[in-house]
């Protein structure tokens, strides 16, 4: 586990006060005549970490803005657990989806700061328009935050990623996403996403926005 949140540095594991366990089996369901790869994920961390039950309590007794770092304790539990689900429907046509859940109760500590996922989507090959190396996707993710996270930024705090001041807090975000992943040449592709998202940082007056990142290329020898 990192020092500080989404940090670099990590601590050194300290038995069962420091560290993170990961448990992902993978499954094949056979539902009639196709085979579809399912991917479940448990987690548990254990780190120095606050959370925002005791955020919000402490500043109702200290009349201040809730603050999750000041109710940091060695050992503090954080799970959470997922399910992810791929299937070919036909020649190089597929879909998606996820599911993730995490406590919500303790400190977003690292990666992103929600605690309700769930995300569906479609990808297509380019054999369709005569070029069969391309992959053309397109992606719904919703995210959301429990009601204690909630109730911890509209009081004003702040969490690693998300938090700007005593503004009210959407339950959920939708990320619309669209990815064209062309293949110029037998050793260079690049990537042309382009995203929407209806609430930014789970704020619903901070949007719709529309987000478009200009294409990384990549070099690759060979298919």
């Amino acid at each position: 586990m990192p020092r500080v949140a989404n940090g670099f540095a990590l601590r050194p594991p300290r038995a069962a006060r420091t560290v993170a366990d990961v448990f992902e089996p993978r499954l094949r369901v056979k539902p009639a005549a196709m085979t579809v790869p399912v991917r479940v994920l448990s987690y548990q961390n254990h780190a120095r970490m606050g959370t925002y039950a005791d955020a919000i309590h402490l500043a109702d007794q200290t009349h201040t803005t809730p603050d999750v770092t000041a109710t940091r304790r060695p050992g503090t539990l954080k799970y959470g657990f997922g399910l992810n689900v791929e299937q070919e429907l036909a020649k190089d046509v597929g879909v998606f989806g996820r599911l993730g859940w995490n406590d919500g109760k303790t400190e977003s500590f690292v990666f992103t700061a929600i605690d309700r996922l769930a995300s569906v989507g479609v990808s297509v090959g380019g054999a369709r328009w005569k070029r069969p190396h391309d992959t053309a996707a397109s992606a719904l993710i919703v995210s959301g935050l429990s009601a204690v996270h909630a109730q911890y930024l509209a009081r004003g705090g702040l969490d690693f990623l998300i938090g700007d001041g005593t503004l009210r807090y959407g339950p959920r975000d939708r990320l619309r996403k669209l990815l064209q992943r062309p293949r110029d040449a037998r050793c260079l592709r690049h990537h042309r996403p382009a995203r929407t998202a209806t609430k930014p940082g789970l704020q619903p007056r901070r949007g719709p926005v529309w987000i478009w990142r200009p294409a990384p290329a990549t070099w690759r020898w060979g298919r």
